[in-house]
Order: structure tokens, then C-alpha cells, then sequence
């Protein structure tokens, strides 16, 4: 990891595990999400609320490390306001920049400073999984067909 990934990576995790801004149960939610971690503990409830095709809510509680509690509070972040197909190619993007089999370098895959500093995770395969803990839990609700439901 070259140094300007390790700053990013410092900078943006601590800023971000600290960032309370989305903490909490969404009054209104739609969906709610259960990420856990059986071998650290680390345990996500990430409340959604989805008009249509469009997230118009998220929200999260729960415990973990900096890393997973950083991620989490990214990925709601992230998805307040995107259609579900962004939301998705979101989580593509994310899960490809902590991919440490990736082929692609991290400036390829993203401009974006946020997401660039969880590509340190790559360095730290136990770690791989606390970043993609929320954003893995988005992906396997999508598939399993949980947005389905038209709730216009």
C-alpha cells in the first residue's frame, strides 16, 4: 500500500467510525438488514426506507471495530437518494476496491478518497471482511429478491 492510501486509509476510517450522522433506528424504515460477523461479533442493523426504485432512507445501529462501523456509516450514507440499481453498482464498486485479488489498481476503480480508503483493507486479508460486512449483507438482501416489493 503506497503512502498516500495509508493516509487515506487513516484519515477516513477514524473520521467516519467516529460519524454518528446516520446512527440509529429510521422512523419509517421499509427494510431492515442484519449484518453480523460470527467471528469478530461485530453486528449491523441497517434500516432502509424504499419508495419505488429509490432509497430514500438508510440508517444504521450496532457494534464493531472502526473498520466495519466506518463502512457501515459509508454505505448509508451512500445510498440515501440512489435508485436500487445504483445502490448495487455501488456495492459492485466497493467490494471490488477491498478485493485484494482485484487486477485492477484502486485510481482505476475510483477517484473517490472515501472509497479509495478502505482499499488498505487489500493489505489485511482478516480485515477484508469488517470493511464488506454491511455492504456483503446489501448485496445477498438484493439477490435473495427483499426489494422486490413495490412499496410506491
Amino acid at each position: 500500500m503506497n503512502d498516500r492510501l495509508k493516509q487515506l486509509y487513516k484519515h477516513h476510517i477514524l473520521i467516519k467510525s467516529k460519524d454518528d450522522t446516520h446512527v440509529g433506528e429510521l422512523e419509517g424504515y421499509t427494510h431492515i438488514l442484519e449484518a453480523y460477523n460470527p467471528m469478530c461479533g461485530d453486528k449491523y442493523n441497517l434500516y432502509l426506507q424504499v419508495k419505488g426504485q429509490t432509497i430514500t432512507g438508510a440508517s444504521f445501529k450496532g457494534f464493531g471495530c472502526a473498520i466495519s462501523k466506518a463502512s457501515t456509516a459509508v454505505l448509508t450514507e451512500r445510498l440515501i437518494g440512489t435508485s436500487l440499481t445504483e445502490a448495487g453498482k455501488l456495492v459492485n464498486l466497493f467490494m471490488e476496491v477491498i478485493n485484494p485479488d482485484s487486477s485492477m489498481a484502486i485510481e482505476e476503480l475510483t477517484k473517490d478518497e472515501e472509497l479509495q480508503a478502505f482499499a488498505g483493507t487489500r493489505d489485511y486479508p482478516e480485515r477484508i471482511e469488517c470493511a464488506g460486512l454491511a455492504w456483503k449483507e446489501f448485496t445477498e438482501f438484493e439477490r435473495k429478491g427483499h426489494f422486490s416489493v413495490d412499496n410506491s
